[in-house]
């Protein structure tokens, strides 16, 4: 039987593999260059500048798109869990202020679980909740921090930040077919503007800010989503609010939880880029030169 490669080529094989390991180990250095350093100053300052706009009243009216866009995601992530789940879903609704809301059935159990307790008084969600059910509401903030992550990653390559910001402009057009309000119709053509105003500069360089602004905006989603909740009393309850009548435990119990998640999810964000984009600023400046170029 005659060999699957030719000993040349076999030794030639092997020969290659301590130059893909020295390449690996080299991808292995996290100490950020300066134009990293300064990508990750802008995203962690980005989580107050998102905080103040989400809920101030004039701020959270010029960001109605941006958050259109962020509720949208969330509520496709549980539309999606859910369908895969065997639900049926019989509303959805996405707003920039009042949130998002989808509403599922055939999740839950037909027969009540035995409490663990019996003094405990369970509601009757906490009876009848499933795997199933869990699974679609943990998987609007799981969602919406894989977006969120994506976004932050590319933020750190000018090129990715290119390709991401395609993806954001196809999906700032989704929510306008259901823009129930000038302020949000307004919002959202300002939004689409100064996405492709800055496509003009620098070679879209800038683009990389916006694509950040927006990472954080989705990876965060579950300070707002609860922050919105205790400040305005909004129609659509937070997530936080539907694990607390789910599962029990209190509301700012799993508003903690979800934040240290996010936060998480974000340290790996920055160190993902750090390492995978590890890049001159020259080198990145030339090929987005040559991407799509402006």
């Amino acid at each position: 039987m005659s060999p699957l490669l030719p000993l040349p080529e076999l030794n030639q094989t092997f020969s290659d593999i301590p130059s893909s390991l020295h390449w690996l180990l080299s991808r292995q250095n996290t100490t950020p260059n300066h134009f990293q350093t300064s990508t990750v100053i802008v995203a962690s300052v980005y989580f107050i500048i998102v905080l103040i706009a989400w809920n101030l009243p004039i701020l959270r009216d010029v960001i109605a798109g941006l958050k259109l866009f962020t509720v949208a995601i969330h509520e496709l992530c549980h539309l999606t869990i859910g369908l895969l789940c065997g639900g049926q879903v019989w509303s959805i609704c996405i707003d920039p202020n009042d949130g998002g809301a989808t509403t599922i059935s055939g999740l839950m159990r037909t027969t009540p679980r035995v409490p663990n307790n019996p003094y405990a008084l369970p509601t009757m969600a906490q009876l009848y909740w499933s795997a199933s059910a869990v699974a679609t509401l943990s998987a609007g903030y799981v969602g919406s921090s894989i977006v969120g992550w994506l976004f932050i990653v590319s933020g750190l390559d000018i090129v990715a930040s290119k390709i991401a910001a395609l993806v954001i402009h196809i999906g700032m057009l989704v929510p306008i077919l259901r823009a129930d309000s000038w302020v949000a119709f307004g919002s959202i053509i300002i939004c689409e503007a100064v996405l492709i105003g800055l496509w003009f500069g620098d070679h879209g360089s800038a683009l990389r800010y916006y694509v950040l602004f927006l990472g954080v905006m989705n990876l965060f989603y579950s300070v707002w989503d609860y922050i919105d909740e205790a400040l305005y009393d909004k129609r659509n309850s937070s997530d936080c609010s539907q694990f607390s009548h789910l599962l029990g435990w209190p509301r700012a119990g799993w508003a903690i939880f979800w934040f240290i998640y996010e936060a998480l999810v974000f340290t790996s964000a920055m160190f993902a880029g750090i390492i995978v984009f590890r890049r001159s600023d020259e080198d990145m400046y030339a090929e987005a030169s040559h991407f799509l170029p402006t």
